[in-house]
């Protein structure tokens, strides 16, 4: 076992009961030690989640805006076990030994954020997860997020506390893309990022065509963003050139007898063409 200090968790989530039962079991095999903690924040209208978990674990609110970086600051406020806090989604189900797999290696003083795996659940056998998974879509399993790989997700996160604070925490007033901003904020503050294969969350993806579509649109309106807070970061995906290449590869696909991949084909043109939607949208989030 391995020698490591205290983590407070944040979950942030917002949803219907149904969503809210789904990561309430998600996360009721995560192994704790003594002196951890586990914060649920619930940035939903009617409490749902609070009513359910029933004190434990302890579920606090985030009611000014309609954020997930909002309820993170929150939950991380909150917190009270001491050097480290670690962000888990609420569509995620991290493993088991999670936080002990993440100090299976010793943590150098200077490294302020660990990212891990995030894996898409083999569980769902829609097409659209299917997609995901041949796409890697949101993985981390071969490496981070950004820029020359310089960025982790907030489905599986583990940032040291006093540069968080130092730093402000997650830029609040937005949709998307406040991960990757405050990785290359505490970067651009002297504190290194580093990635542990070894520690793993499961991701539930989308469904459906639409709901899947319309997170591809947020998170282009979350680049745009990006974009203007650290210029050339994050530009807009190229639509006609892009949309080109994925008709030639529909129609050899469909030619070769290849009928999932012409279709997946067909969903990357789709993805194009949401993406540069989302990148004229607004990134605010809503009060």
């Amino acid at each position: 076992m391995s020698d490591r200090p205290p983590i407070s968790v944040v979950v942030p989530f917002r949803g219907d009961e149904a969503a809210a039962r789904r990561t309430l079991a998600a996360i009721a095999g995560l192994e704790l030690r003594t002196g951890d903690e586990l914060v649920l924040v619930d940035n939903s209208d009617d409490g749902v989640l609070d009513a359910l978990a029933g004190g434990v674990p302890r579920v606090v609110r985030a009611t000014a805006e309609r954020s997930s970086y909002h309820a993170r600051n929150v939950g991380a406020r909150a917190a009270r076990a001491g050097e480290w806090v670690m962000f888990v989604d609420a569509d995620c189900a991290p493993q088991p030994d999670l936080l002990d797999a993440y100090f299976a290696e010793p943590v150098p003083k200077s490294c302020g954020v660990l990212a891990g795996q995030i894996s898409g659940d083999r569980s769902q056998t829609g097409l659209m997860p299917r997609y995901a998974r041949s796409r890697h879509y949101l993985s981390q399993t071969d490496g981070l997020h950004g820029k020359a790989g310089t960025a982790g997700a907030t489905a599986n996160l583990l940032v040291r506390r006093a540069p968080f604070d130092a730093v402000g925490g997650f830029a609040e007033g937005i949709r998307s893309g406040g991960d990757v901003d405050l990785c290359w904020r505490l970067q651009a503050a002297g504190w290194a990022l580093e990635y542990r294969h070894g520690a793993g969350v499961v991701h539930r993806h989308r469904e459906g065509l639409r709901g899947f579509m319309g997170q591809v649109a947020r998170y282009a309106a979350g680049a745009r963003w990006l974009d203007a807070q650290h210029p050339g970061s994050s530009p807009r995906w190229p639509l006609v050139h892009g949309l080109i290449g994925s008709g030639k590869d529909v129609a050899t696909n469909l030619l070769r007898g290849r009928f999932e991949e012409a279709t997946f084909r067909a969903i990357d043109g789709l993805g194009l063409v949401a993406h540069n939607v989302g990148y004229c949208a607004s990134n605010r989030a809503d009060r």
